[in-house]
Protein backbone atom coordinates (compact mmCIF):
# COMPACT_ATOMS: atom_id res chain seq x y z
CA UNK A 1 0.00 0.00 0.00
CA UNK A 2 1.18 3.56 -0.74
CA UNK A 3 2.09 6.17 1.93
CA UNK A 4 -0.16 8.92 1.82
CA UNK A 5 2.26 12.06 2.61
CA UNK A 6 1.52 14.36 5.43
CA UNK A 7 1.86 17.84 3.19
CA UNK A 8 -0.07 19.70 6.38
CA UNK A 9 2.36 22.21 6.98
CA UNK A 10 2.99 22.84 3.25
CA UNK A 11 -0.68 23.43 3.18
CA UNK A 12 -0.44 25.43 6.05
CA UNK A 13 1.96 27.56 5.57
CA UNK A 14 0.61 28.99 1.72
CA UNK A 15 -2.61 29.54 2.96
CA UNK A 16 -0.59 32.28 5.09
CA UNK A 17 1.05 33.03 2.14
CA UNK A 18 4.25 31.83 3.11
CA UNK A 19 6.95 31.83 0.59
CA UNK A 20 8.70 28.84 1.49
CA UNK A 21 5.81 26.56 1.71
CA UNK A 22 5.04 28.16 -1.81
CA UNK A 23 8.56 27.15 -3.06
CA UNK A 24 8.57 24.10 -1.38
CA UNK A 25 4.87 23.27 -3.00
CA UNK A 26 6.14 24.32 -6.03
CA UNK A 27 8.92 22.18 -6.43
CA UNK A 28 7.69 18.95 -4.96
CA UNK A 29 4.38 19.15 -7.65
CA UNK A 30 5.89 20.78 -10.58
CA UNK A 31 7.53 17.53 -12.75
CA UNK A 32 4.06 16.14 -12.47
CA UNK A 33 2.63 19.50 -12.99
CA UNK A 34 4.64 19.87 -16.27
CA UNK A 35 3.94 16.52 -17.63
CA UNK A 36 0.06 16.76 -17.32
CA UNK A 37 0.14 20.33 -19.27
CA UNK A 38 3.15 18.72 -21.80
CA UNK A 39 -0.01 16.43 -23.11
CA UNK A 40 -2.34 19.41 -23.33
CA UNK A 41 -0.01 21.77 -25.41
CA UNK A 42 1.61 22.41 -28.27
CA UNK A 43 5.43 22.85 -27.42
CA UNK A 44 7.65 22.99 -23.94
CA UNK A 45 6.96 27.09 -23.69
CA UNK A 46 3.13 26.78 -24.11
CA UNK A 47 3.05 23.58 -21.30
CA UNK A 48 5.54 26.09 -18.89
CA UNK A 49 2.71 28.34 -19.51
CA UNK A 50 -0.47 26.38 -18.33
CA UNK A 51 2.03 25.38 -15.61
CA UNK A 52 2.42 28.79 -14.48
CA UNK A 53 -1.36 29.66 -14.56
CA UNK A 54 -2.26 26.34 -12.84
CA UNK A 55 -0.04 27.17 -10.10
CA UNK A 56 -1.69 30.54 -9.79
CA UNK A 57 -4.83 29.10 -9.74
CA UNK A 58 -3.19 26.37 -6.90
CA UNK A 59 -2.10 29.52 -5.04
CA UNK A 60 -5.21 31.47 -5.29
CA UNK A 61 -7.56 28.30 -4.08
CA UNK A 62 -5.81 26.62 -1.81
CA UNK A 63 -8.00 27.64 1.11
CA UNK A 64 -10.98 25.30 -0.61
CA UNK A 65 -8.73 22.17 0.18
CA UNK A 66 -10.46 20.26 2.30
CA UNK A 67 -7.61 17.24 2.92
CA UNK A 68 -3.88 18.03 2.43
CA UNK A 69 -3.17 14.46 2.07
CA UNK A 70 -5.14 14.83 -1.63
CA UNK A 71 -2.98 18.12 -2.49
CA UNK A 72 -1.02 15.70 -5.19
CA UNK A 73 -4.23 15.03 -6.88
CA UNK A 74 -5.72 18.27 -5.99
CA UNK A 75 -3.39 19.79 -7.99
CA UNK A 76 -3.32 17.25 -10.78
CA UNK A 77 -6.66 17.89 -11.39
CA UNK A 78 -6.28 21.86 -11.08
CA UNK A 79 -3.64 21.28 -13.98
CA UNK A 80 -5.85 20.16 -16.52
CA UNK A 81 -8.56 21.97 -15.63
CA UNK A 82 -6.65 24.91 -16.54
CA UNK A 83 -5.39 22.87 -19.75
CA UNK A 84 -8.86 22.39 -20.89
CA UNK A 85 -10.12 26.15 -19.94
CA UNK A 86 -7.37 26.79 -22.41
CA UNK A 87 -8.74 24.98 -24.76
CA UNK A 88 -11.89 26.20 -24.50
CA UNK A 89 -10.96 29.92 -24.42
CA UNK A 90 -8.54 29.63 -27.70
CA UNK A 91 -10.35 26.84 -29.57
CA UNK A 92 -10.67 27.75 -33.39
CA UNK A 93 -10.70 24.15 -34.70
CA UNK A 94 -14.21 23.26 -36.06
CA UNK A 95 -14.62 19.83 -34.99
CA UNK A 96 -15.99 18.54 -38.13
CA UNK A 97 -19.18 16.15 -37.94
CA UNK A 98 -18.70 14.14 -41.55
CA UNK A 99 -15.69 11.74 -40.75
CA UNK A 100 -17.20 9.55 -37.91
CA UNK A 101 -14.59 6.43 -39.24
CA UNK A 102 -14.64 3.91 -36.06
CA UNK A 103 -11.96 1.83 -38.18
CA UNK A 104 -9.93 -0.11 -35.96
CA UNK A 105 -6.48 1.71 -35.19
CA UNK A 106 -2.96 -0.15 -33.85
CA UNK A 107 -2.15 0.94 -30.70
CA UNK A 108 0.52 2.93 -29.29
CA UNK A 109 2.22 0.90 -26.78
CA UNK A 110 5.20 0.11 -28.13
CA UNK A 111 6.06 3.55 -27.57
CA UNK A 112 7.39 5.57 -25.41
CA UNK A 113 6.04 8.33 -23.23
CA UNK A 114 8.35 11.00 -24.67
CA UNK A 115 7.73 9.91 -27.82
CA UNK A 116 4.14 10.16 -27.69
CA UNK A 117 4.14 13.47 -25.89
CA UNK A 118 6.34 14.51 -29.02
CA UNK A 119 3.12 13.21 -31.38
CA UNK A 120 0.73 14.50 -29.52
CA UNK A 121 1.85 18.10 -29.78
CA UNK A 122 2.25 17.76 -33.21
CA UNK A 123 -1.69 17.47 -33.26
CA UNK A 124 -4.45 19.75 -33.80
CA UNK A 125 -5.59 20.76 -30.63
CA UNK A 126 -9.00 19.15 -30.66
CA UNK A 127 -7.64 16.36 -30.95
CA UNK A 128 -4.50 16.28 -28.82
CA UNK A 129 -7.09 17.07 -26.19
CA UNK A 130 -9.58 14.28 -26.82
CA UNK A 131 -6.87 12.07 -27.12
CA UNK A 132 -5.55 12.93 -23.88
CA UNK A 133 -8.10 12.91 -22.08
CA UNK A 134 -9.59 9.57 -22.89
CA UNK A 135 -6.69 7.80 -23.89
CA UNK A 136 -4.23 8.72 -21.11
CA UNK A 137 -6.37 10.89 -18.31
CA UNK A 138 -9.24 7.70 -18.59
CA UNK A 139 -12.28 10.07 -19.15
CA UNK A 140 -14.81 8.47 -20.32
CA UNK A 141 -16.15 9.72 -23.90
CA UNK A 142 -19.35 11.38 -22.29
CA UNK A 143 -17.43 13.22 -20.01
CA UNK A 144 -15.17 14.40 -22.31
CA UNK A 145 -17.77 15.21 -24.74
CA UNK A 146 -19.39 17.44 -22.46
CA UNK A 147 -16.01 19.21 -21.60
CA UNK A 148 -15.41 19.96 -25.41
CA UNK A 149 -18.66 20.35 -26.24
CA UNK A 150 -19.40 18.55 -29.02
CA UNK A 151 -21.16 14.99 -29.80
CA UNK A 152 -19.64 11.41 -28.36
CA UNK A 153 -19.66 10.39 -32.31
CA UNK A 154 -17.59 13.69 -33.05
CA UNK A 155 -15.36 13.14 -30.09
CA UNK A 156 -14.79 9.24 -30.91
CA UNK A 157 -13.63 10.74 -34.66
CA UNK A 158 -11.20 13.02 -33.16
CA UNK A 159 -10.41 10.79 -31.11
CA UNK A 160 -9.75 7.77 -33.84
CA UNK A 161 -7.53 10.78 -36.38
CA UNK A 162 -5.40 11.62 -33.57
CA UNK A 163 -4.35 7.77 -33.55
CA UNK A 164 -4.10 7.59 -37.15
CA UNK A 165 -2.20 10.70 -37.37
CA UNK A 166 -0.02 9.65 -34.06
CA UNK A 167 0.48 6.30 -35.46
CA UNK A 168 1.68 7.97 -38.77
CA UNK A 169 4.28 10.60 -36.86
CA UNK A 170 5.67 7.57 -34.65
CA UNK A 171 6.31 5.17 -37.24
CA UNK A 172 7.89 7.63 -39.84
CA UNK A 173 9.86 9.48 -37.19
Amino acid sequence: MAQVKDYSDIVSGCRKGDRRAQKALYETFAPMALGVCMRFAADRDAAQDLMQDGFIRVFEHIGKLREPSSLGAWIYRTMVNVCLRNYRKHQREVIEQDDTSDAPVAPLDPFGMEELVWAMQQLPPAQRTAFNLTEIEGYSYSEVASEMHCTEVNLRALVCRAKATMRKLLTNK
